[in-house]
């Protein structure tokens, strides 16, 4: 059993009461909007987002990230990886994989947090275009994701990406993503407490068949718990995946193996639905020997380290930088 680091960092009244009103007017803000699945299409609702419409800033674009294009394993498609590379002289790759319930979302989405990650840790960092639900359900986006890592590990991926694998990391969807790609990793022999410098999971979902704060929240600050379950049913259709089958460890990496992994950061917010997935996952690694740290950050609602949100999303980005600096050397 390896030691498990568990902290809620301190808030002021005054920092919780102005968290708790940016929720509400985010609440508010998502009531508002039209969703994905009240869209006319996936496909047309992702349009909107990365044009800046239906309530959401047009997103930055970093003007040197570039995008190479990879073989699949799983198919006779490619694979986009968008290239962020740092400042200065790069320590490796930090391999990305994106926020979106596995519906929206895409590897061009995050340049502004992910550029902080390039310069302030000096890696390069790579983002997945992995493929999307509901037109590529289960596993696509983990056959996707895993691709993406087995050739940064190759002799060429290291060449071609300037430095040699150092940290998977994701939000939400992604954090799922990062999990199920490294437990893969080590069942396909690599040793990837060895490899690997540490994984970043952050507010992700860990058992598909839903945690109780999933099930129990009431709210819709960026995510309730009724989009939750309409993005993993996008992913997971229950007519090929009822919930029995969602339990299945190639499914939901909480009832997996977790021993063999690298150490890892687990971030969540205290008002996100999924905080559940984040504390239980945590303390389960933990008692596979796996090295955790928990950091749970006062009044953040789902998706915090993405959005413009002031000082509670700083916060989770320091916790970020921070951790990776401690294992990247």
């Amino acid at each position: 059993m390896a030691p498990l680091t568990i902290s809620v960092n301190e808030c002021s009244p005054e920092a919780r009461a102005e968290r708790q009103a940016i929720n509400q007017n985010l609440e508010n803000l998502t009531n508002s909007q039209t969703h994905w699945f009240e869209a006319p299409s996936a496909e047309e609702y992702r349009k909107w987002r990365k044009e800046g419409l239906n309530g959401f800033p047009k997103p930055f674009h970093h003007p040197q990230a570039r995008v190479i294009q990879i073989p699949s394993d799983h198919g006779a498609h490619t694979i986009p990886l968008r290239i962020i590379p740092p400042k200065g002289e790069a320590k490796g790759v930090f391999l990305h994989f994106h926020a979106g319930g596995f519906v929206i979302g895409s590897a061009a989405a995050h340049d502004s947090l992910l550029s902080r990650i390039a310069d302030d840790l000096s890696l390069v960092v790579v983002s997945v275009e992995y493929r999307l639900a509901p037109e590529h359900i289960f596993p696509a986006a983990a056959e996707d994701c895993l691709d993406a890592a087995l050739f940064a590990l190759s002799p060429g991926g290291v060449a071609e990406l300037g430095g040699r694998l150092r940290v998977i990391a994701g939000e939400s969807a992604g954090s799922y993503l990062t999990l199920s790609v490294t437990i893969q990793l080590r069942d396909r022999g690599i040793d990837v407490a060895e490899k690997l410098d540490a994984i970043v999971p952050s507010y992700g979902i860990f058992d598909l068949t839903y945690t109780p704060s999933v099930r129990s929240h009431k709210r819709r600050v960026i995510m309730g718990s009724d989009d939750a379950e309409k993005f993993i049913d996008a992913y997971l259709p229950l007519d090929k995946f009822p919930l029995q089958r969602r339990q299945e460890i190639d499914i939901s990496p909480l009832y997996n193996d977790l021993s063999g992994l690298p150490p890892a950061l687990f971030l969540c917010g205290t008002a996100d639905p999924l905080l559940d997935d984040s504390v239980f996952m945590a303390s389960r690694y933990s008692l596979a020997g796996s090295p955790a740290e928990l950091k749970l950050v006062a009044e953040a609602c789902h998706g915090f380290t993405i959005f413009p949100l002031g000082d509670v999303a700083e916060e989770g980005i320091q916790e970020v930088l921070k951790f990776v600096s401690r294992h990247v050397k």
